[in-house]
C-alpha cells in the first residue's frame, strides 16, 4: 500500500495533521513528510494549511476521491487474496426480501454457519426493489429477491420455487361453497404489501389473471402485521405459504384459493458479475441452491 495516499486521505478526513498522526499511529513529522512527498510527486498543492485545520484544494478534491478508490481496490484485492490463501474465511453482506429474509433465511444461515464457521455475515431485510438497489450500489454482496427481474448490470439466478396462496381467518365465512368464487373474492377487503414488494407484485398479477378488481385495498408494510390483520378479520390477503405455516397448523388462518388459482414464483439471488467473485459469495450461493435438500425446522 502507498502509505502516502493513506496519510493524505486520513489528513483530509480528520482535517488535521495532528489527529491524522494519532489515527495512523505515526509521528506528526512523518505525516508532514508523506504529504510533502505526494505534493512533490504530483507537482501540485493538495492541502490548504490553516491555523486550526486543513482543507482540500481543488486539486486535492480530485486526488482525494481517486485515492479513496485506490485504497478501496487495495482492500478488496487483499480480501480476495486472503480468501485464496487461507480458505473459507471472510465476511459477507446479504440483502434479502421480507418473505425469504424473515421466514427462510435463518435456516440457510444456520446451515451456512455450520459449514463455514469462520465466515461472518450481516443481513439487511428490505423489499425486493431495495435489495436490487443495495447490490447495485455495493452496499450488499448478494441479494435474494422474490420478483421477476432482469438486468444488464446484475446476474439473476433462480434457485427455489415458492407457492403463494389467498388466505383468510379460519372463522371468516364469506363464501357459500367449498371454495370461493371470483365474484365472492372481489367483494372482500384485500390486505396487501407496499409497492416494490415481490409479494405485492405476485398478488397484483393473481388478481389481474382472475379479473378481480378489489372493492377495497388496505396496504400494510410487513408480513407479520398483514397476518395479524387477516386473523383479526379485517380482510383477506395473498402471502407465501412459507409465511403462514405456523398459522395454518394452529388453525388461525386458512387457504381460500379458487379452483383456477395456481400461484408459483421463483426465489432468485442477485449479484454484480465482476471478474473476480469473492469465495464467500460463491459459498453462500451454493448453500442457497441446496435449500431443498435439508429440512427447514
Amino acid at each position: 500500500m502507498d502509505h502516502r495516499l493513506l496519510t493524505f486521505v486520513t489528513v483530509a478526513e480528520e482535517k488535521s495533521f495532528t489527529r491524522a498522526a494519532t489515527v495512523l499511529h505515526i509521528t506528526q513529522p512523518a505525516v508532514t513528510q508523506h504529504i510533502q512527498n505526494l505534493e512533490c510527486e504530483f507537482n501540485v498543492s493538495l492541502l490548504e494549511r490553516g491555523k486550526r485545520s486543513v482543507s482540500l484544494t481543488q486539486a486535492g478534491e480530485l486526488a482525494f476521491h481517486q485515492a479513496k478508490q485506490i485504497l478501496a481496490h487495495y482492500k478488496e484485492t487483499k480480501r480476495l487474496l486472503d480468501e485464496l490463501l487461507y480458505g473459507d474465511s471472510g465476511s459477507i453482506v446479504i440483502s434479502a426480501s421480507f418473505t425469504f429474509g424473515e421466514y427462510i433465511l435463518p435456516y440457510v444461515l444456520r446451515r451456512f454457519q455450520k459449514l463455514y464457521p469462520q465466515i461472518t455475515f450481516m443481513v439487511n431485510i428490505v423489499n425486493s426493489d431495495e435489495v436490487m438497489h443495495q447490490v447495485q450500489s455495493r452496499e450488499a454482496d448478494i441479494g435474494i429477491i422474490e420478483t421477476e427481474f432482469s438486468s444488464e448490470n446484475l446476474k439473476v439466478v433462480p434457485f427455489a420455487q415458492d407457492t403463494v396462496s389467498f388466505i383468510a381467518a379460519s372463522n371468516h365465512d364469506f363464501y357459500a361453497g367449498e371454495v370461493p368464487t371470483v365474484e365472492e373474492l372481489a367483494t372482500q377487503t384485500w390486505i396487501l404489501r407496499e409497492k416494490g414488494s415481490g409479494t405485492r407484485e405476485v398478488a397484483e398479477k393473481a388478481l389481474e389473471d382472475l379479473d378481480i378488481t378489489p372493492a377495497h385495498v388496505l396496504e400494510l408494510g410487513s408480513i407479520q402485521i398483514i397476518k395479524g390483520a387477516v386473523e383479526a378479520g379485517l380482510g383477506i390477503s395473498v402471502l407465501s405459504n412459507w409465511t403462514v405455516r405456523k398459522e395454518l397448523s394452529l388453525n388461525t388462518l386458512k387457504l381460500v384459493n379458487p379452483e383456477s388459482l395456481s400461484l408459483t414464483r421463483s426465489f432468485s439471488y442477485v449479484y454484480l458479475p465482476i471478474e473476480w467473485q469473492t469465495k464467500t459469495i460463491q459459498l453462500f450461493a451454493s448453500c442457497l441452491t441446496e435449500i431443498s435438500s435439508f429440512q427447514l425446522k
